[in-house]
């Protein structure tokens, strides 16, 4: 093999895995915070799949899973941007009333669901609305709630809020949502 073609060999290799990495880099962009990794720099475990759908990355505590859970008044979801899992002003703020609610109920176990709209692949999507649940749980962490009372899952763009496929319905879809285990 001469110079020149191992030269392209290369150069078509490294192209052909640019593109096959993740929409627009996306896993690696800066509103990806942990990229894999949790807040002590270790690992994330991988993904399980749930038998009812989506996809956990922390597995439900025995004496709750199975039960069901329910979406709480005092649990607001929050809002994301297209294909961005940053947590902006009004999502904070609304995290940090959450945080209270938590904080004031602790008998009170949480699974955040991510969610995503229709557009992108459904793997992208499950990735993203992992990324949501996890920026969204580890905000919570930051404001003092208990790790391990906070569970995440993401279902992708398999349970939309509205059905329709417009600029309204889609910005209503891509939300993390919390369901209330052991309310008191």
């Amino acid at each position: 093999m001469t110079w020149k073609s191992c030269k392209l060999v290369i150069i078509i290799g490294a192209a052909a895995l640019m593109l096959s990495g993740c929409k627009n880099g996306s896993f690696f962009k800066k509103d990806n915070p942990n990229n894999g990794m949790n807040m002590n720099g270790s690992m994330l475990p991988p993904p399980v799949m749930n038998p009812q759908g989506g996809i956990e990355s922390s597995v439900l505590p025995e004496p709750i899973r199975g039960q069901q859970a329910v979406e709480s008044a005092e649990m607001k979801r929050i809002y994301f941007t297209f294909d961005s899992a940053e947590l902006l002003g009004p999502a904070k703020e609304q995290l940090d009333q959450n945080a209270q609610y938590l904080k004031s109920n602790p008998g009170t176990q949480i699974q955040i669901e991510g969610h995503c709209d229709s557009r992108g692949t459904a793997d992208y999507n499950y990735s993203l609305g992992q990324r949501r649940a996890d920026v969204t749980r580890n905000y919570l962490i930051q404001q003092g709630v208990n790790p391990e009372r906070l569970h995440t899952i993401s279902y992708g763009a398999d349970r939309p809020d509205d059905p329709a496929e417009n600029e309204m319905a889609w910005a209503r879809n891509r939300r993390a949502q919390f369901m209330v285990y052991g309310q008191q």
